[in-house]
């Protein structure tokens, strides 16, 4: 209802428009004649007094705008009133003979589209009216004669005496010839034009319906690829980028400005080939899938999978080609985490039966050199031999010693424990530590609130202290060491512990978590190896992120401990006995 208030207050704007174009048309039209022919226009001062008359009205509806433009009498008023108007022209410019009664359809075609069928009806039969009263009242006598008008040729006097019998009849013929073509032409126009204009309105009505259709199609078709979490990159023919989805640019880090235009292989960092190798593929198979690193802006670099296709277009011809992706990054990971993990399973059997054959012989052997320093009373150079062989027998029982740990860590007793509490007391405990030197600094940040987790206290223990004492020994010079804890959401708690020390390469990170990677020379080798194997066992996850000479930060994700579902935990830790993790 609303649009259709609109729309008639638009209609009658533009035929107030077009009346006061119409009404300047025909004043220049008048004055340029009459500047023409050197003398004014027979009738001209009624001529410009309705011209006059028709500016005046348009000002009064234009001022009424505002308030009545909405309703449809406005238009019934202003079409009476044009029909009015019309009458006024052609009774000055010659009453049945003036050529301004095709004025009239003007009226009527405007009717039509304002007010429809039935408006176009009564526009037609008012304008066949106030016509046919002008003809009759000038025919009449009861209004004078107009300028050049129908009595003109036949109010002299006759020369025979049956003359104005014959002429009077030859008028009424005329003059009901003009009524009858009129009103034939009237209806037939009003008929005619209020049909094409509901055609016109039913066939704007479906191209508008379509044209909602299709923007919400259109709204659709987008948000569904905005929505899908995967990348999307359209290309044409030659490889030019042409879209890419909004998942596309979080996975890439690139906005759809940035790489517009540009070459698919370029935007892969791929050789120029590529693109050929793609089409080599599609002519063999539907589909194309491959696997590429890609380099971030930030430095890193991500996995992607690629799937790649046709883009075709209504009519089924190739127009450019499509490619799919998905971030596989965290997928790769895990598969190197799984593959670590069996590595390290089957290292673990084995140390574990080395470690049972080694470790009695190995105390043996220290307790009988020890027996033969205090009985033989040896010389200094050989109590130093002595010394040697009891360290480096020491040394090699803390190997077993963490191998023990690693191949058969001891029971996994589950529980709500507050790290904060236990961190800080690792920290006081690293403060006092032979490794914690005068330049060593620690900062620490636990947030607000207890951080809960589902963990045994005692393994998540040494995990913390080993990690800390890697960072110390990273940092032979000094530097900060920094514990943070932090909530990941509802289901799991973050330690990150970070120092300032001399980093890892991209060779050492690959094997890190293997035993005997390890890079100091005091240690073991198997520091970390225990505390991935302690953190699988609590079904967690860890990450270490470094650079050579920039340090290096190891985050640890635990289960956070909750409600009914800690409770859960426990009983399943409880069931699933030693050395096995709970579900």
């Amino acid at each position: 209802m609303i649009h259709v208030k609109r729309e008639l207050q638009r209609q009658l704007s533009a035929l107030m428009i077009g009346r006061v174009i119409l009404l300047t048309v025909l004043l220049a039209s008048g004055l340029i004649i009459g500047r023409l022919l050197q003398q004014p226009l027979v009738g001209s001062d009624h001529f410009y007094l309705l011209t006059g008359a028709g500016y005046a009205l348009t000002i009064l509806y234009a001022a009424l705008h505002p308030f009545w433009s909405r309703h449809r009498a406005a238009a019934y008023v202003q079409v009476a009133g044009d029909l009015a108007l019309v009458t006024g022209f052609v009774y000055v410019t010659g009453g049945v003979d003036s050529p301004f009664s095709l004025l009239y359809f003007l009226v009527l075609i405007a009717a039509s589209i304002m007010l429809g069928k039935a408006g176009a009806v009564c526009s037609a039969t008012g304008a066949w009216f106030t016509y046919a009263l002008l003809v009759v009242l000038i025919v009449s006598g009861w209004l004078p004669d107009p300028p050049s008008g129908l009595r003109d040729g036949w109010s002299g006097s006759p020369p025979g005496a049956a003359q104005p019998e014959l002429k009077a009849e030859a008028v009424n013929r005329h003059v009901a010839y003009s009524l009858f073509s009129h009103f034939l032409g009237f209806f037939t126009v009003a008929m005619l034009s209020s049909y094409l204009t509901s055609q016109l309105e039913a066939t704007g009505e479906e191209l508008e319906e379509n044209r909602e259709v299709l923007a919400k199609v259109q709204a659709l078709n987008t948000n569904i690829i905005d929505s899908i979490t995967s990348g999307i990159i359209t290309t044409d023919l030659g490889g030019r980028i042409m879209s890419m989805n909004r998942g596309g640019e979080v996975i890439t880090g690139r906005t759809l400005a940035q790489v517009e235009g540009a070459g698919v292989a370029a935007f892969l960092a791929e050789a120029d080939p590529f693109l050929d190798r793609v089409k080599q593929n599609l002519n063999r198979d539907r589909r194309f899938r491959f696997e590429i690193s890609l380099p971030r802006s930030e430095g890193a670099s991500i996995f992607l999978g690629f799937t790649s296709a046709l883009l075709k277009d209504q009519r089924g011809e190739p127009m450019g080609y499509i490619f799919s992706f998905q971030d596989l990054t965290d997928i790769k990971a895990l598969e190197e985490e799984v593959r670590l993990k069996d590595r390290m399973a089957a290292l673990g059997e084995m140390a574990a039966g080395i470690a049972h054959e080694i470790r009695n012989p190995l105390a043996s052997m220290s307790g009988s050199v020890q027996m033969l320093k205090k009985s033989l009373h040896p010389s200094e150079e050989e109590g130093e031999l002595l010394d040697i062989v009891l360290r480096e027998s020491k040394r090699l029982d803390g190997i077993i010693r963490d191998f023990l740990i690693f191949a058969k860590p001891g029971r996994f007793q589950p529980a709500p424990v507050d790290l904060v509490p236990l961190l800080k007391d690792s920290l006081t405990l690293l403060r006092n530590s032979a490794e914690f030197g005068g330049r060593h600094r620690l900062e620490s940040d636990f947030g607000s609130g207890p951080a809960l987790a589902l963990v045994d206290p005692n393994m998540i223990k040494q995990v913390f202290w080993n990690l800390a004492k890697n960072s110390l020994r990273a940092m032979p010079d000094g530097g900060t060491l920094r514990v943070r804890v932090r909530k990941a959401g509802a289901g799991s708690v973050v330690v990150s512990i970070a120092d300032e020390g001399i980093g890892m390469s991209e060779t050492q990170l690959q094997h890190v978590f293997e035993p005997f990677q390890g890079g100091f020379r005091e240690g073991t080798g198997l520091g970390l190896a225990v505390v991935f194997r302690i953190v699988q066992e609590h079904g967690g996850r860890i990450h270490v992120q470094s650079r050579v000479d920039n340090g290096t930060e190891v985050s640890v994700t635990l289960p956070a401990a909750h409600g009914a579902a800690m409770q859960r935990s426990i009983a399943a830790a409880a069931v699933a006995g030693p050395g096995r993790p709970a579900s």
